[in-house]
């Protein structure tokens, strides 16, 4: 570590994962959400048919049947039991699959880093939220794209920002509906996590994304066959900011980490031979706001600032199509405000600050902290 670099741990030479609680809860979650009845319309969409936000998803059969789910064989990788709320799935003894979250493990499908190695690709995941609107505003100023990958239930309170994300040119990738460990959830899960989220992504925007962002970057080679079957191509990354942490007040992690994880980054890029892609969240209001300076950062060490399909050069959609902006309305309908918060990206890598690796609390008190601050963002209609 450069000893200009004023950070009080060293970054990680080893893989390491680290997660934090969120919607999931204590115990096994349900298999299918339910449909809420009568009409929901947020900004002028009408949601009425979709799931309740922040909870797993109804399966659909005929969803299952046109992806031939049914077809995927491998028996030697089984679901893994879900986690309680503060803990990661456990991991096998034995390495019998492509595991990144527990064997840092990946595939050439497996979309990780920009190939040129002056290019730098920006991604944002577990929104939109109102934080997103001033990096968005940052980054029409320099002239930059980047890739956001959007939870559905993030999609069904703030249609608005989605539209605009994608108005702007930026890349939009599904990060699925309710926000789970996709190796804790059967096929049929995983493809409900996706579809749901990619439908309202497509209602919003006209676009149906290439590429899926696993949650916590879990994924091993039986969800890859899923992703496969979907035609999605499993967005990763190589450099980890932690900043989820700052959702958490009594996480210990400090706001000038963020920046100076890309200070660090860039101090050491000589010893990489690919490009980049960094991983931030624009859901809670210090990680968005650390966004910005962080930006700054990478835009004035020379790289060229991209999405993850512009340094790849690939198509960021399935199929495009155009969709009207719809007048706006109220929102209507009745029901609750979810002050829930998702859990967000897992950390792994010698990509970040060490401190979220080596004892961090992993404390109950971050969905009731975060609660207070997303109270005002996530609309959620949790009632039959």
């Amino acid at each position: 570590m450069l000893a200009a670099l004023l950070l009080p741990l060293p970054l990680l030479l080893a893989p390491s994962v680290a997660a934090h609680p969120g919607l999931m809860g204590a115990g096994p979650v349900p298999a299918t959400g339910t449909v809420r009845a009568g009409q929901l319309i947020v900004s002028g969409y009408d949601f009425s048919e979709y799931p309740p936000a922040d909870l797993p998803p109804p399966i659909n059969a005929t969803w299952n049947a046109m992806y031939d789910i049914a077809s995927i064989n491998l028996p030697n990788i089984p679901v893994k039991n879900p986690p309680n709320s503060i803990e990661e799935p456990p991991c096998p003894l034995t390495k019998v699959t492509c595991d990144w979250g527990c064997f840092n493990c990946t595939k050439t499908v497996d979309a990780l880093a920009c190939p040129d190695h002056n290019t730098w690709a920006l991604s944002y995941d577990d929104g939109p939220s109102v934080y997103t609107l001033p990096l968005l505003e940052a980054l029409n100023k320099i002239g930059a794209k980047a890739t956001f990958c959007i939870v559905g239930s993030r999609a069904l309170a703030h249609p608005e920002i989605l539209r605009q994300v994608y108005d702007a040119g930026h890349q939009i990738c599904a990060h699925t509906w309710s926000h789970r460990f996709l190796t804790t959830q059967t096929n049929e899960q995983i493809v409900a996590e996706f579809e749901w989220a990619i439908r309202i992504i497509q209602q919003i925007t006209g676009a149906r994304p290439a590429y899926a962002r696993p949650p916590f970057g879990d994924i091993d080679d039986r969800v890859r066959a899923v992703f496969a079957k979907m035609n999605l191509i499993p967005l990763l990354w190589n450099r980890d900011t932690f900043d989820w942490n700052l959702g958490n007040p009594n996480s210990g992690y400090q706001v000038q980490w963020v920046t100076g994880n890309f200070s660090q980054w860039i101090a050491t890029a000589g010893s990489t031979s690919t490009g980049f892609m960094s991983l931030e969240h624009d859901l809670y209001q210090q990680s968005g706001g650390q966004a910005l300076p962080a930006l700054d950062i990478v835009a004035k060490a020379g790289y060229k600032l991209q999405s993850w399909s512009q340094c790849a050069n690939t198509n960021p959609y399935l199929s495009v199509v155009s969709v009207p902006i719809p007048q706006v309305a109220p929102v209507t309908g009745g029901g609750t405000v979810s002050t829930g918060a998702l859990p967000t990206a897992r950390s792994r890598g010698n990509e970040g600050n060490a401190a979220t690796a080596v004892g961090l609390p992993k404390s109950a008190a971050l969905t009731a902290a975060c609660a207070a601050a997303l109270s005002l963002m996530a609309v959620s209609f949790l009632s039959a």
